[in-house]
């Protein structure tokens, strides 16, 4: 069965049924619905505007949020809609009596596709869904509902969602029916890599349905960190060039969304000529600290973004404080480890004398200045001469883990800080083709070795950070070697916080020089190899690379291959200060050597 492609064009038709159902236009729907052909759905897009019409609230995000970090999402998708239906007709028929003709239609349909799918995609479809679907519309057509056994007629009958109830009702509806039924607690929902490959394998064989209503996030790429879905072209597959006014719409809502530019247009274009190049090829690379405009932005998705992002700062922020004990000890811990090591390995520093090498350099002081100190001499400085920049992986990979990532940075950033060591700080995600990365503390930020730690001034816009979108990781490197030219010290070394998993919407451009004459996913083996090249010519130009991996999040395999022996996995939060610091330890050794 081949893969259907859902494209820009397509998604736009779903995009306007929705927006006129709704009334509302420029927000992003969580969902679109498709035909087994890949062709926007009329009645069941129109619902899901209507949904947005009559129950668009907290409560409605909320569920689809628990559910779609469920390990049986798209069961639980698709029975919710089931309910969603019927209480939106019945909401909305009275307004408008033509869509019971739609419905009609619709139920129609979907028994007029049933010859056109193979015994094959009969056996492999969700066989729950598609029995509680058929009911339906075996209903909806005056026909018995079909059903044969008694817990399926039974959830059916609870699928019957009144037109007389609000948000909180459905809401709680749905939860209780997800307990009862599939033993479902929303307290423990997590979104796991045992869930990714399901729901995977249920998106596949899900198509084989005649109609379906799929999470945006399954036709773009990821949520951002309010749950809203990015529009944007779909995963591995070519949508052709932009125009300019499409690209010059992504850029604006890039600035809007991450904040002002760094560089201005002519210096931005300058640094994507030098660093989009290659398997980079037709990508982006946005710079910003995060200032934005004293305008509130027109676009209603931009605006939601936004308050997601802040809403995540504030569960930073209240994370660390929570656990403000555990943190200080950490970096008590982690500073003393590093000023260990500095004295372990002193740096060596030439300064001017009377006698000792002669540095020519200097030889013009004596003539013109009658300074006698020509000479240079050597001795053990105390002061560190190194630098480090720290790069968060800031995917939607990372959703799950932001206030522990935030906190971990801090943890690291504050030691060296306090250890006199100049520290920058950014993170990187991709998005509409622009790897965005945001510099959250220069090397000139760091505070005196002696401040307290009070979780606020330049460190703390670490915990600004927030989560969205993919990541090209290759190109967020090249970006961080870029920064890191601006490094006062002489010897440079990078730690990235990551998962070791760069996926990528944006695929690589073939290379018949390379063995690729065709375009590839900029994922797997593939990003991996381009993510690796990039650490070695890091290397190659002097910078030491090293990764930490956290909890169960990113593959061990893919860390080796990318960096080495350079990467430290860390189970628990307890250990961070141990073992990054033994990390530090063998790299401050290095430069030494």
């Amino acid at each position: 069965m081949s893969e259907i492609d859902y494209s820009l064009s397509v998604r736009r038709r779903a995009l306007n049924l929705i927006w006129t159902a709704a009334g509302e236009y420029r927000f992003e729907p969580e969902f679109m619905a498709f035909t087994q052909d890949g062709q926007p759905d009329i009645y069941m897009n129109s619902i899901i505007g209507y949904v947005r019409k009559w129950y668009g609230g907290p409560e409605l995000d909320e569920l689809f949020s628990v559910i779609g970090s469920a390990l049986m999402r798209e069961t639980f998708d698709g029975i919710l809609w089931i309910g969603l239906e019927n209480c939106a007709y019945e909401r909305e028929v009275k307004e408008r009596p033509v869509l019971a003709e739609l419905r009609h239609a619709c139920a129609e349909e979907f028994f007029r596709r049933q010859p056109e799918r193979s015994r094959q995609q009969w056996m492999a479809q969700n066989s729950l869904v598609y029995a509680l679907q058929a009911a339906r519309w075996n209903t909806v057509l005056g026909k018995a509902a079909g059903l044969v056994s008694p817990r399926e007629r039974a959830l059916f009958r609870e699928l019957a969602y009144s037109g007389e109830w609000n948000t909180a009702q459905i809401a709680e509806h749905t939860y209780d029916i997800f307990q009862r039924y599939f033993h479902f607690d929303r307290k423990k929902s997590r979104y796991s890599m045992l869930a990714k490959l399901r729901g995977a394998l249920s998106s596949f064989t899900q198509k084989a349905l005649p109609s379906r209503v799929m999470r945006a996030e399954d036709l773009t790429f990821a949520r951002d960190a309010s749950g809203a879905g990015f529009v944007t072209a779909r995963k591995s597959k070519e949508s052709g060039p932009l125009s300019a006014a499409e690209e010059e719409n992504n850029r604006i809502y890039i600035e809007e969304c991450f904040g002002l530019p760094l560089y201005g247009r002519q210096e931005s274009a300058r640094i994507e000529e030098m660093l989009c190049t290659g398997r980079h090829a037709g990508c982006h690379i946005y710079f910003t600290e995060g200032n934005r405009s004293t305008a509130e932005s027109a676009d209603a998705l931009i605006r939601k973004t936004i308050r997601g992002a802040q809403l995540q700062a504030e569960k930073n922020r209240s994370h660390y404080q929570d656990r403000l004990h555990f943190y200080r000890n950490s970096i008590k811990r982690l500073s003393d480890q590093i000023r260990n090591a500095l004295l372990v390995y002193p740096q060596p520093l030439k300064v001017p004398a009377r006698s000792g090498a002669l540095d020519i350099t200097r030889i013009w002081r004596a003539i013109c200045l009658n300074d006698e100190r020509i000479f240079t001499d050597t001795f053990e400085e105390e002061q560190p001469d190194f630098s480090v920049d720290l790069m968060l992986d800031a995917s939607a990979s990372r959703l799950q883990s932001q206030e522990i990532i935030a906190s971990q940075a801090y943890v690291i950033a504050k030691s060296l800080a306090l250890c006199g060591i100049p520290v920058q700080v950014s993170s990187f995600l991709s998005l509409r083709g622009h790897t965005v990365i945001r510099l959250y503390q220069r090397y000139t930020d760091t505070k005196h070795p002696g401040a307290a730690d009070s979780g606020n001034g330049s460190e703390g816009h670490i915990f600004d950070y927030f989560a969205a979108g993919w990541n090209r990781d290759g190109l967020a490197l090249r970006g961080a070697g870029f920064l890191m030219n601006a490094s006062p010290a002489r010897n440079r070394m990078l730690i990235l916080l990551t998962d070791a998993s760069p996926n990528d919407d944006r695929k690589i451009p073939p290379d018949r020089a390379d063995g690729h004459p065709l375009s590839r996913d900029y994922s797997g083996e593939a990003g991996i190899e381009d993510t690796q090249t990039e650490v070695r010519r890091l290397r190659k130009s002097g910078i030491q690379v090293m990764a930490v991996l956290s909890g169960e999040d990113g593959s061990t395999e893919a860390a080796r291959k990318i960096y080495g022996d350079d990467f430290v996995r860390i189970e628990s939060i307890r250990h961070l200060a141990d073992a990054v610091g033994t990390l530090l330890q063998q790299k401050i050794e290095q430069f030494k050597a």
